[in-house]
């Protein structure tokens, strides 16, 4: 069993943390930090999302509320929503990306992000490079289909979702012919006000949804 990350703090400065690290998670499904925290809160958000799997389910929600903020909030989506849609995993409830390290410090920084939800980073980046495949004409290399194939396989209508998501994607970037001639990416997904929280989270930006 590996041990805990103390985060260069103490113990109850540490739970504070990643207590707002995983409140922020389950409200946002997808937030960036250090890649140490990322860890540590995928490990408590993991364990969390576990908690719904029990019988007991009053018992299971008092032992949640201690490790997150906005129990009104938050507690209903995590018995609720995310119970249904972990309902046939059995883990592997997060998933956690590396970036590149932060200018100021160079401290190694990661996504972590809940899977099989409709804002999944890897669910986007995925669907953006078949969709560009598509338009260009080109066939889906092994890898990706691979991915493609992980991504949906036990989402309910995971393929149907998929293929919107990809047609989205055409319509959003790969509509410029020049562009897909010169196989560039186009501009970046961002959002005119980035949002920030305590203690370097910050969301990561996605396009408004229909």
């Amino acid at each position: 069993m590996v041990a805990p990350r103390q985060l260069s703090r103490d113990a109850a400065h540490r739970r504070a943390l990643l207590r707002n690290l995983v409140t922020a998670l389950f409200e946002h499904e997808s937030i960036t930090t250090t890649h140490a925290k990322a860890k540590e809160a995928q490990r408590l958000a993991d364990k969390l999302i576990s908690l719904t799997k029990k019988e007991d389910v009053a018992k299971a929600k008092s032992l949640a509320a201690s490790d997150v903020f906005q129990h009104g909030k938050i507690l209903p989506k995590l018995f609720g929503e995310l119970k249904e849609r972990y309902a046939q995993r059995e883990g592997g409830f997060t998933r956690v990306l590396r970036l590149e390290p932060r200018l100021s410090d160079s401290a190694p920084q990661s996504i972590l992000e809940l899977v099989d939800g409709t804002r999944e980073m890897k669910l986007w980046m995925t669907a953006r490079v078949v969709a560009r495949l598509e338009q260009q004409g080109l066939e889906v290399d092994p890898l990706t289909q691979h991915n493609v194939n992980k991504l949906i396989q036990l989402r309910p209508n995971g393929k149907e979702e998929f293929d919107s998501l990809v047609q989205r994607m055409k319509d959003l970037f790969y509509t410029d012919v020049e562009l897909l001639e010169q196989n560039l990416p186009s501009e970046k997904l961002v959002s005119p006000v980035e949002p920030k929280l305590k203690d370097n989270i910050k969301i990561v930006p996605r396009p408004a949804r229909d």
